[in-house]
């Protein structure tokens, strides 16, 4: 509802305007009123309304002096000055303020109601088109999203011209020229992560300790993967700053990390290229140097330069052969949380973390395959999957696996796999959130007469957080919660209105409604007349 704030010195009209406009039957809310602007000020901060209805004249502070200040600290606010002087200068300076509308006194409850509905109509409006910009700029950010993704994978796979790159960089706003570069890829690991809340609160922090960190490194640019967390591609004068500003940039991450008691942290640092055609070789070199990930105990940065030959090749021994290991984690994470259109992309990522010789390996493939198909069944079972399905689904996987003979039958395989299990988690949810949702509905038809009932205690009843109960009943049902629990009142207090001879007033309280006035409203609001007119029309 709008928000509505008085000030008036005179006490008998404040209290007539208060008592005379029905309110909550206009869609309005009474918020609160003082006697002169310097009472009123500290009460509209804290209060917020939309509209404040103001006297000119009145002692310590007049209107057209709170009008000024509330203005300059809340532009938004529209204004509305009632005065007994009709003076063209009032009016001038009003205008001059921003005020909304001047009436002159005595105003008549409907001269005023009028002027609200005015002000409400430019408060809908204005409402309206920030939730058109919101939509268009969630749209952006999701496309802009895409395209670095998409970006991302054409400059590490160098299956395309530096000019074309170079287009793509500057559509995206992102400068790649550069004499040297290096990547950098780190992830922040919480001690809660095969908790699926946990996770979406790590992610968050994880975007806000990136965005604060990088923010400090002005030749850098960020992306994010789902395999490998946050991957920082690094430009310097030359190979040797590339070195020190990963250096740098683990310092000032170190120094932000101490803050986060739960939290820990890896990083594995490229060599540095002088060439963009050569990106690939500076990533999967990163790449080995973040396969130590799994051998340290945490909030450590490896250098693939202080590598030696052996530790190079156990770095290549982590990728190829403990596959459960090392990408178990990402796997499941897409398995999780991943939409079957990403598919594509992610299987293109997945398999070339694992090193081109590891995917033309025969013997690797097989092995990489059994574990991928261990993994996503243990997945769909733990999901709630019958398991007669799962058996049904990939009963002759091994027959299927034997047959691949190339790594890339085997990320066709992979991709299929995946796809697979995403369909099948897909449905599974379905029902969950089906079953879920009648049980929600039939516990709101239960105790829908309980004025408290919220959406939380209807999601605590449930066993679902506020906002993904919210998300999920107005998907199946098509309502929000407040819509359904209101047309089940509704629906109540018309059978009480067709057979029993209660009042108005004591239906309100029979369905919930602890006001008959705002009862009122509601019933008129959504069935198109007021409570008596309903019970008339159906005797």
């Amino acid at each position: 509802m709008i928000k509505v704030f008085l000030v008036e010195d005179e006490k008998i009209i404040r209290k007539s305007i208060k008592n005379n406009v029905k309110w909550e039957e206009n869609g309005f809310e009474f918020a609160g009123e003082a006697p002169d602007g310097e009472m009123a000020l500290p009460m509209i901060e804290k209060l917020h309304p939309d509209i404040v209805i103001t006297d000119i004249k009145m002692p310590f502070m007049d209107g057209l002096e709170l009008s000024d200040i509330l203005k300059k600290k809340m532009p938004k606010i529209q204004i509305i000055i009632l005065s007994g002087y009709g003076e063209f200068d009032y009016a001038k300076e009003a205008i001059k303020i921003g005020v909304t509308d001047y009436l002159t006194k005595p105003v008549t409850g409907e001269q005023l109601l009028e002027a609200l509905n005015k002000v409400k109509q430019k408060l809908d409006k204005k409402k309206r088109q920030e939730e058109d910009i919101k939509k268009i700029q969630k749209n952006i950010k999701t496309q802009m999203k895409n395209m670095r993704y998409q970006f991302f994978g054409n400059l590490i796979r160098g299956k395309i011209s530096v000019s074309k790159l170079m287009e793509q960089g500057n559509e995206l706003g992102i400068d790649l020229m550069a004499p040297a570069y290096n990547f950098m890829l780190f992830k922040i690991f919480s001690k809660n992560e095969n908790d699926t809340e946990a996770v979406y609160d790590l992610r968050t922090k994880e975007d806000a300790i990136v965005e604060e960190v990088s923010s400090q490194f002005e030749n850098m640019i960020v992306f994010h993967r789902v395999t490998e967390g946050y991957i920082l591609m690094i430009k310097a004068q030359n190979k040797e700053e590339t070195i020190q500003v990963a250096k740098d940039y683990v310092a000032a991450l170190t120094k932000r990390m101490k803050k986060e008691k739960e939290l820990q942290w890896f990083a594995g640092i490229g060599r540095a290229v002088e060439r963009l055609h050569n990106l690939s070789e500076s990533y999967d070199s990163a790449s080995k140097a973040f396969a130590y990930q799994y051998q340290s105990s945490g909030n450590e940065a490896v250098f693939f330069d202080k590598l030696d030959n052996e530790k190079i090749e156990r770095a290549e021994d982590l990728q190829q052969v403990d596959f459960t290991k090392v990408n178990s984690e990402s796997l499941e994470e897409f398995l999780k949380n991943g939409k079957e259109e990403a598919v594509h992309l992610f299987v293109e990522d997945y398999t070339k973390t694992l090193g081109k010789s590891n995917m033309d390996s025969f013997m690797f493939c097989q092995y990489m395959l059994i574990n991928i198909q261990v993994g996503v069944m243990k997945f769909v079972e733990k999901m709630g999957v019958e398991k007669a399905n799962i058996d049904r689904t990939f009963k002759d996987y091994k027959q299927q696996i034997a047959a691949v003979s190339t790594g890339e039958k085997a990320a066709e395989y992979i991709e299929e796999l995946i796809r697979q299990a995403i369909r099948m988690r897909n449905e599974r949810l379905g029902k969950k959130h089906s079953s879920l949702i009648t049980e929600a509905k039939e516990f709101i038809v239960k105790n829908y007469q309980e004025e408290t009932l919220s959406l939380s205690d209807v999601a605590d009843q449930v066993g679902l957080s506020s906002s993904h109960f919210s998300t999920t009943f107005k998907q199946e049902t098509g309502k929000s919660f407040v819509e359904f629990l209101t047309s089940v009142r509704m629906d109540k207090a018309k059978e009480m209105l067709c057979f029993t001879d209660m009042k108005a007033s004591q239906i309100s309280y029979e369905v919930g409604y602890k006001d008959p006035h705002y009862f009122s409203y509601l019933f008129k609001k959504t069935q198109g007349c007021t409570p008596s007119e309903y019970r008339s029309r159906r005797m």
